[in-house]
C-alpha cells in the first residue's frame, strides 16, 4: 500500500502544480531563448508536437507559474539597473565638475568632486555587482517549481501514454467484436447460433465502445492538463508525443547508498523543516534548547521517513523490472502463437471466430507488454525524483 501511495505522489504534484498554474496570468512575456540553447532546438520546442525529452526545456522557458515568477524578479532589478545607470551619470557629472574646478583653481571643489565621484563609481559597481546575482536569483527561486512542474508534466505524459495504450486495445476490440457480431448474426441466420450468443457478441461490442469514448473523455482532459502546464492553451491542436522504452539496464548503475545518503540533503520538506523556526512550546515568543531539540527530532523522524520511502521505490525498481521481462516473454510467446494463427486462417485451418479471438488475444498480450515497460519507467522516475528532493515522506 505504502508504495502505491508513493507512485501516485507525482500526479498529485501534477494536480498541485497545474492548480498553481491557472491561478496566474497565462499571458506572461514572450519567452526568450536560454543562453547557449541551438536555435534548431529552440525551434522544435514551439512546434506542434510535445516529445517526452522536451517537457524540461518547455516548463523552463513556457510553463505560466515560472513565467510569472522570473517576470517578477526582472522587474525588481529594472530599479537595480536603473541604479547603475544614474550612479554612473553621477560619476561623469563629477568627473565633469572636477575638471572645472580645476582649470578654476578651485582645490577645495575640486577635492569634494573627487570624492564624490569616487563614491557614486563605488555605489555603481555595488549595483553592478548585484545586478549580475539576477541569473543566480532566478534560479534560486525557480528551482524547485522547476522540479515539481518537470516531474508533474512527466507523469501527465505517462498517463496519457498509458490511456494511449488501452485506447489501442478498445479499438481493436470493437474492431473484433463487431466483426464477432455479424458473424455471430450471420451463423445465427443458418442455425449455426443461438440468440444468447447475437445478444453476448453485441453486448461486448457496446461495452467496449462505451468504455473507449471515456477513455478518450479521459485523455482529452489529461492532454488539457499537460498543455496548460507546458505553456500552451488548454485546446492548442498540440501532438502528445510518445515516451521511449525504458532502458532497465540503468538499476544496475544504481549506488543506492550514495542516492539514500544525499536524499535528505535534496529533500523540499526536510530542507524546510530544518530552515522553519522551531515551535515555540511556552508560548512566550523566546525559543530555548527544548524547542530546538523537538525541531532536531522531527527533522530526524522525517529523514527515516524518506528512508522508508526510498528503500521502498528502489524495491519497486526491481519488481516492475521483474514484470517487464515477464510481459515481454509472454508476448513473445503471443508473437510466435498469432503467426501461427495467421498461417492456420491462411490454410483454412482456423474458422473465422477463432481467428478473431487468436487476434484479440494476441493485442491483449502486446498492451500487457507495452504497460509494463511505462510502468518501469514510472519506477524509474519516481526513484530519480524521490532522491531528487520531490521525495514522499512514508507514513510510519
Amino acid at each position: 500500500m505504502e508504495r502505491r501511495r508513493v507512485g501516485l505522489a507525482g500526479l498529485r504534484s501534477a494536480a498541485v502544480m497545474l492548480a498553481a498554474s491557472m491561478l496566474l496570468p497565462t499571458t506572461a512575456a514572450a519567452a526568450q531563448k536560454p543562453e547557449g540553447m541551438e536555435e534548431a532546438v529552440w525551434e522544435r520546442l514551439q512546434d506542434n508536437v510535445l516529445e517526452y525529452g522536451e517537457l524540461e526545456d518547455r516548463v523552463t522557458s513556457f510553463n505560466p507559474t515560472l513565467q510569472q515568477i522570473v517576470k517578477s524578479i526582472d522587474d525588481s532589478y529594472d530599479s537595480v539597473h536603473d541604479s547603475v545607470v544614474d550612479y554612473q551619470e553621477a560619476a561623469n557629472d563629477f568627473e565633469w565638475l572636477y575638471d572645472t574646478a580645476v582649470d578654476e583653481g578651485d582645490a577645495m571643489s575640486a577635492y569634494m568632486y573627487q570624492v564624490n565621484r569616487k563614491i557614486a563609481l563605488k555605489m555603481s559597481s555595488s549595483y553592478i555587482k548585484a545586478e549580475k546575482k539576477k541569473n543566480t536569483t532566478i534560479d534560486r527561486n525557480t528551482r524547485q517549481y522547476r522540479k515539481m512542474f518537470t516531474s508533474g508534466c512527466q507523469q501527465l505524459m505517462l498517463a496519457y501514454n498509458k490511456m494511449a495504450v488501452n485506447k489501442a486495445i478498445l479499438e481493436k476490440q470493437v474492431e473484433l467484436y463487431s466483426a464477432m457480431a455479424a458473424l455471430s448474426g450471420t451463423q445465427s441466420g443458418i442455425g449455426m447460433n443461438t440468440q444468447t450468443d447475437l445478444l453476448s457478441a453485441n453486448a461486448q461490442m457496446h461495452s467496449a465502445q462505451t468504455s473507449l469514448t471515456s477513455l478518450e473523455d479521459q485523455m482529452a482532459s489529461i492532454k488539457s492538463s499537460l498543455l496548460l502546464m507546458t505553456g500552451w492553451d488548454y485546446d492548442s491542436d498540440v501532438e502528445i508525443g510518445s515516451i521511449p522504452k525504458a532502458d532497465a539496464s540503468q538499476i544496475d548503475a544504481i549506488d543506492f547508498e550514495a542516492d539514500k545518503a544525499i536524499a535528505p540533503s535534496n529533500n523540499y520538506t526536510i530542507i524546510s523543516m530544518k530552515n522553519a523556526a522551531p515551535n515555540d512550546v511556552d508560548g512566550d515568543g523566546k525559543y530555548r534548547n527544548k524547542d530546538y531539540t523537538a525541531r532536531a527530532r522531527g527533522v530526524d523522524q522525517a529523514k527515516q521517513q524518506l528512508s522508508i520511502t526510498i528503500d521502498s521505490l528502489y524495491q519497486t525498481l526491481f519488481e516492475k523490472r521483474a514484470a517487464l521481462q515477464a510481459a515481454e516473454t509472454a508476448f513473445q510467446a503471443a508473437q510466435m502463437k498469432w503467426d501461427g494463427a495467421n498461417r492456420k486462417y491462411q490454410m483454412g485451418m482456423l474458422g473465422k471466430a477463432e481467428f478473431l479471438g487468436e487476434e484479440l488475444s494476441y493485442y491483449a498480450s502486446k498492451a500487457a507488454y507495452e504497460s509494463a515497460d511505462l510502468d518501469m519507467t514510472q519506477a524509474m522516475l519516481n526513484y530519480y525524483w524521490g532522491v531528487n528532493g520531490l521525495g514522499e515522506l512514508a507514513e510510519e
